[in-house]
């Protein structure tokens, strides 16, 4: 069982920048959330990945191993190990 860390004590593990070279399928797939959910054109979606920076926290799954979430995603929606599937529990403090 996972435990999602508190806003006050998260590992943070780095900030990534998608770029079309180094991350073409994730690039791609968050270019065509932008143009769908947000309305911008491919050359706006672009340009805005380019300027964004993703934070990325840091998780162990015991038995299983590490794996990283997107921060936003921690504090704004349900998370699931992608090792187990189990619902990643929220920390309570």
């Amino acid at each position: 069982m996972v435990k999602l860390n508190s806003s006050d004590e998260y590992e943070f593990l780095c900030n990534v920048t998608l770029t079309k070279d180094k991350f073409p399928i994730a690039f791609e797939n968050k270019v065509q959330e932008l143009i769908e959910e947000c309305g911008l054109t491919r050359e706006q979606a672009e340009e805005s990945i380019e300027k964004m920076e993703i934070e990325l926290e840091l998780y162990y799954e015991k038995g299983f191993g590490l794996f990283a979430i997107e921060s936003e995603a921690v504090t704004s929606g349900t998370i699931y190990s992608p090792y187990s599937g189990e619902f990643c529990l929220e920390d309570n403090k």
